[in-house]
């Protein structure tokens, strides 16, 4: 019996591992980011590359689904990081957002980063291993159900960000098959499954780069921490809710008679307008008539005839327009004291102004937010970090440019150099990484303080230190900054920055700078 037991435990042992060898790594298309993620993570030194990219991809798959958690999918896209447009359908039942919601996304989000990037830089420092990566394959659970559905697409929600909206067109055009529907429409299936990219050395400076411009903007964020002033909102929207109702000062049935008066009034106006008009119409075309026999008239008693009666008429005409003025200036008037009338009737009817600031409540709440926010002391440790942020994203970018032209191969490129070709649609016009390499320096020297930030009303010479608001940085109270008192504490004199090098990378890529910015970071 023992024995028997164990060749039992041996063969359920065996048949255990066997299992456990089929089972297949999850992949990227089916299973999506954190699966993938959990597998690369059993050997990261073998995979560290990838595993800092994907890891990035998570970070921005988490700020979408704690949006789309909360229903904040379309609302937050006029902010930095959260600018992505999902086309995924909104949370039908989302959680209500707190004031700390946004402050806890970007703090994850920076978080996040920064674990991508100690991946990205363990393996500059221990070897880069290339990896492939097909395109289609990536998607976000933006609804976090596990299952990838319509709208989730990483191509779809990144394409107009990395790639600018003209590259992205031409992307769409180019990759995307079409078929037909039941009823013969064309309909968009799927993007091309060629689209494969191998990444290599000189784009995880690329990707190390954009990590750290993802985080300078997040700290940016974070040192004016909108918190506070949603807290202030929520509290004073609680006391308008608490609002005392006040019984209706107007009595309502000399409203009534008042308001059927004027439309009476109004009826009369109008009517009489509809008689204007048709007697207008009717002396202009007696005067044309009268022009028309002038014309042919061949005795000048007859002309001064058809000229007295044509003075006559146009005089008519211009009694009447005078007339048609008065009634519709009065006509006016009436409409506008009705309107008035009518909204005494009931006190929760809103005016046509204040119906179209309700539909704009969310825009209008989100620049209330923004103007008060920056108003604010902000966090000089995370001013100090986004600048640290942006000096190393420049760091790294220029890696990036260095390790790219020294390429030889031309397999699957992401950005390529002269003698490559790209995976993606976006054909690098000559001399534009010089063109980038310049913008580089301009920042560079910004964020190093060895150029200055021009002031239109500022003394001439001076300029604003950069360096000098990040060793002490101070809210930025708009009048003050824009009538100049504000910049004086960090005035300097000294060499400005100018548009030259950006209008310069606008020649060259035919005024699609902003696109290619995005693209290279």
């Amino acid at each position: 019996m023992r024995f028997t037991n164990i060749v039992l435990s041996f063969c359920l042992s065996l048949a255990l591992a066997t299992g456990a060898q089929a089972q297949t790594a999850p992949t990227l298309a089916e299973d999506g980011l954190q699966p993938r993620i959990d597998h690369l993570s059993q050997d990261p030194q073998a995979n560290r590359f990838e595993l800092g990219f994907l890891l990035t991809l998570r970070g921005v798959e988490k700020t979408l689904q704690a949006r789309y958690d909360h229903g904040l999918g379309q609302q937050m896209t006029t902010l930095p990081l959260l600018r992505l447009r999902p086309i995924l359908a909104p949370n039908p039942a989302p959680r209500r957002a707190g004031p700390d919601t946004l402050s806890r996304i970007m703090t994850d989000f920076v978080i996040d980063m920064e674990r991508a990037r100690d991946a990205l830089i363990a393996a500059e420092q221990n070897g880069v291993t290339a990896f492939e990566l097909a395109l289609p394959d990536l998607w976000f659970d933006i609804n976090g159900n596990g299952t990838r559905d319509e709208g989730e697409s990483a191509i779809e929600t990144l394409g107009t960000v990395v790639l600018g909206p003209r590259a992205y067109g031409q992307f769409r055009r180019d990759n995307v098959t079409v078929g037909t529907d039941f009823l013969g429409k064309p309909v968009s299936e799927s993007f091309s499954t060629e689209l494969v990219v191998r990444f290599d050395t000189a784009d995880q400076a690329w990707l190390t780069a954009y990590t750290h411009m993802l985080s300078g903007f997040g700290n940016l964020f974070l040192a004016f921490d909108p918190e506070p002033i949603l807290r202030d909102l929520d509290a004073a929207r609680a006391l308008l809710n608490a609002a005392p109702t006040i019984p209706n000062f107007y009595d309502q049935a000399d409203l009534i008679a008042e308001i059927d008066a004027l439309e009476q009034e109004l009826e009369t106006l109008q009517a009489r307008d509809e008689d204007i008009r048709a007697r207008l119409e009717q002396l202009n075309q007696q005067s044309s008539a009268l022009v028309a026999e002038l014309n042919q008239a061949e005795t000048q008693a007859g002309k001064d005839t058809l000229q007295a009666e044509i003075q006559t008429v146009r005089e008519q005409i211009n009694d009447l327009r005078t007339e048609q003025r008065d009634v519709r200036q009065a006509r006016g008037l009436v409409r506008n004291e009705i309107r008035s009338a009518q909204a005494k009737q009931t006190a929760d009817d809103a005016t046509p102004l204040q119906s179209l600031m309700q539909r704009e409540r969310a825009t209008i709440d989100t620049f209330y937010v923004a103007l008060a926010a920056i108003q604010q002391q902000p966090d000089p440790a995370r001013i100090r970090a986004a600048h640290a942020d942006w000096t190393a994203m420049i760091r790294h970018n220029r890696m990036f440019w260095a390790l790219l032209a020294q390429e030889t191969d031309n397999d699957r490129e992401w950005i390529p150099n002269a003698r490559q070709s790209p995976v993606l649609p976006v054909e690098i016009p000559e001399r534009v990484a010089e063109g980038w390499q310049n913008i580089l320096a301009d920042a560079e020297a910004v964020l190093d303080g060895r150029l200055l930030i021009p002031h239109p009303l500022l003394p001439p010479g001076h300029g604003i230190s950069l360096p000098a608001y990040v060793e002490n940085p101070a809210p930025l109270d708009l009048t003050r900054w824009v009538h100049g008192v504000a910049a004086y504490p960090y005035a300097a004199k000294g060499p400005r920055i100018t548009a030259q090098s950006w209008q310069a990378f606008e020649r060259l890529t035919s005024g699609n700078a902003a696109g290619f910015a995005l693209f290279f970071n």
